[in-house]
């Protein structure tokens, strides 16, 4: 590697750190759902570390996003509606060291959800097999109707 394209490339991985670390949990001024985990953020950020349902739960969903993924965390957080009282879930907010240290435990390198420590799954959708990787936000890798399809699974595997 020489040292013009070494020098770009950590010029760009700082740039895309300090923009990473300026965003937030919402695009508005609306205040956000109070975290279940408490974080201690800089002045002026919000983590948006969440986390409800059922300790016992058969089926954990663990979201691990950097704040500004608000479609993406309501669906994560619309499977304790879909699947009342039969689901855990929990998001990590990856901007502070804890989150990060545990984002890459599950075996991520960027945003993602693991369902009972899985993020790869193979659905039946439609009649039709889908390989399925919940990586990045929705609607880029995948859906929120593969991501409610993906937790049915693992909850009808409990079951047996």
């Amino acid at each position: 590697m020489n040292g013009k394209y070494a020098s770009r490339t950590g010029f760009t991985c700082t740039l895309a750190l300090a923009l990473l670390v300026g965003w937030g949990c919402s695009r508005n001024d609306e205040k956000p759902e109070p975290a279940k985990v408490a974080q201690t953020a800089p002045e002026g950020m919000q983590y948006c570390d969440f986390k409800s349902g059922p300790e016992d739960a058969a089926v954990k969903v663990v979201a691990f996003y950097p704040g500004r993924h608000e479609d993406t965390l309501e669906a994560v957080k619309n499977l304790l509606n879909v699947f009342p009282g039969k689901v855990a879930v929990e998001i990590v907010d990856w901007r502070h060291a804890e989150g990060l240290r545990r984002r890459d435990e599950a075996g991520l390198t960027c945003a993602g959800v693991v369902i009972n420590g899985k993020n790869v799954f193979e659905l039946q959708i439609d009649g039709k097999t889908a390989n399925v990787m919940f990586i990045r936000g929705i609607d880029g890798e995948w859906t929120a109707g593969e991501l409610q399809a993906a937790v049915k699974q693992q909850l009808e595997a409990a079951a047996k």
